[in-house]
C-alpha cells in the first residue's frame, strides 16, 4: 500500500509536469522523480506525527477542508505555472519546521541532487500531498489520521530500514513524541546526535 499511495499521488504528474519540476529545481527529470518520491514518504510521516496531537490533527483537517480540496491535482500545469499561490513553503514549515534542512539533506544524498534542488522539490511535493490527503480523506473515505496511520504502518512493515530512518529524522531526542522536537530551533541532525 506504502508504494501504492506514493505511485498514486505521481501518477498525477505527468512528463510535462515533471519537466516543469526539474527546470525549476535544476535537475533532470529523473532526479526530480526520484526526489519526488523520497519527498512524498518524509511528508506523509512528518503529517503523521503531527496528526496523533489532537491540536495538530485539527490544524491539518482545517488546512485540508480550507485550502487542500484535491484540485490541484487536475491542474497541475496552473500550479508549476504559479507555485507559490500554493504556499508549498508555508506547508513546509508547518509540517517540518526546523527539519526541513535534515528532509532536503537525506532527499540530495538518496536522489544525487543538491539540497537546495531537494528543499524545491519538498515545496512542490508539499501541496501535492495536501491535495491528495484532501481528495481522498473526506466524504465516506477515511479520515486523514487514519489515511496517514495507515501509510506509515504499511512503510514500517514493507520498508522498515526506511521507516526506521524516518522516525529517526522527526524524533531526534528518542521520546517517542515529535512535538518537542517540531518546536525547537536552530540545532542541527549532527547537533541532536552529538548529545
Amino acid at each position: 500500500m506504502m508504494e501504492n499511495l506514493i505511485n498514486t499521488i505521481l501518477s498525477h504528474v505527468d512528463d510535462q509536469s515533471l519537466q516543469s519540476i526539474s527546470q525549476k529545481a535544476n535537475t533532470s527529470p529523473d532526479q526530480a522523480k526520484h526526489a519526488l518520491s523520497n519527498a512524498i514518504p518524509i511528508l506523509m510521516n512528518a503529517m503523521a506525527k503531527n496528526s496523533r496531537d489532537p491540536q495538530g490533527a485539527a490544524s491539518l483537517q482545517q488546512a485540508v477542508q480550507k485550502d487542500h480540496n484535491g484540485s490541484i491535482l487536475d491542474n497541475l500545469g496552473g500550479f508549476f505555472n504559479n507555485p507559490d499561490a500554493a504556499n508549498g513553503s508555508g506547508i513546509l514549515s508547518h509540517v517540518l519546521g526546523p527539519k526541513q534542512q535534515d528532509a532536503a539533506e537525506y532527499i540530495s544524498k538518496d536522489s544525487g541532487v543538491s539540497e537546495t534542488s531537494a528543499h524545491k522539490i519538498l515545496e512542490y511535493a508539499a501541496p501535492l500531498v495536501m491535495g491528495f490527503l484532501g481528495r481522498n480523506s473526506g466524504g465516506g473515505g477515511m479520515g486523514i489520521g487514519n489515511l496517514l496511520s495507515s501509510f506509515v504502518n504499511n512503510q514500517r512493515q514493507e520498508d522498515p530500514q526506511k521507516q526506521s530512518f524516518l522516525q529517526k529524522l522527526f524524533d531526534m531526542d528518542h521520546d517517542g513524541d515529535i512535538m518537542d522536537d517540531l518546536k525547537e530551533k536552530g540545532e542541527s541532525l549532527l547537533g541532536r546526535f552529538m548529545k
